[in-house]
């Protein structure tokens, strides 16, 4: 039985989304649900919030540009039940150089999906960068599930309907991961 993916994003910085990511694999680890969180945003704060240590070439930089597995990225965290893949500054790198890339946009469903099929994990949580970028735009694609941080104010609903018509543009290209990828905000 393979992982069930869910992404946090929403492209407004300081909406939630690695409080909410951190909350929710811990939740899920209580539960004893075999959880894995992928910090994909170079400012590191999901990696930094589960006491990790930011280690050059630890995050999925490598894996990304070909070099290494994604496997070998997981580190254990003080909590049972949940790992997490870190990110350091390298992914920054990322969203330039996916973009001379074929399949740029399938690069991390790619690299992800032994681990997806892994077994080793139920849920997968990603936290993504504050921004529609080429690393947000991957974990969309990769995501069975959408969550989508916001705060009650203007910006932030003009941004969901942002990230919605992108979603909805993804869907369109046949992009997004399976049918069953559905938007939960």
């Amino acid at each position: 039985m393979s992982a069930t993916v869910f992404t946090i994003a929403n492209q407004k910085g300081g909406v939630g989304k690695t409080t909410t990511a951190i909350n929710l694999s811990a939740i899920l680890a209580e539960q004893k649900i075999k959880t894995l969180l992928i910090d994909l945003d170079p400012q590191a704060n999901a990696t930094s919030g589960l006491g990790i240590e930011k280690e050059e070439g630890g995050s999925l930089y490598g894996p990304l540009m070909g070099e290494g597995q994604a496997m070998d990225k997981i580190k254990k965290t003080a909590f049972k039940n949940l790992s997490i893949i870190p990110s350091e500054v390298d992914l920054a790198a990322a969203e330039i150089e996916l973009a001379q890339k074929p399949d740029y946009l399938l690069q991390l469903r790619t690299v992800l999906q032994p681990v997806i099929e892994s077994d080793k994990y139920r849920a997968i949580i990603i936290d993504c960068p504050p921004a529609l970028g080429l690393l947000s735009m991957n974990s969309l694609v990769t995501a069975d599930y959408l969550l989508i941080a916001l705060q009650c104010e203007y910006l932030a609903l003009e941004g969901l309907g942002e990230i919605l018509r992108v979603v909805d543009r993804l869907h369109e290209a046949q992009l997004t991961n399976n049918s069953k990828s559905e938007v939960l905000s």
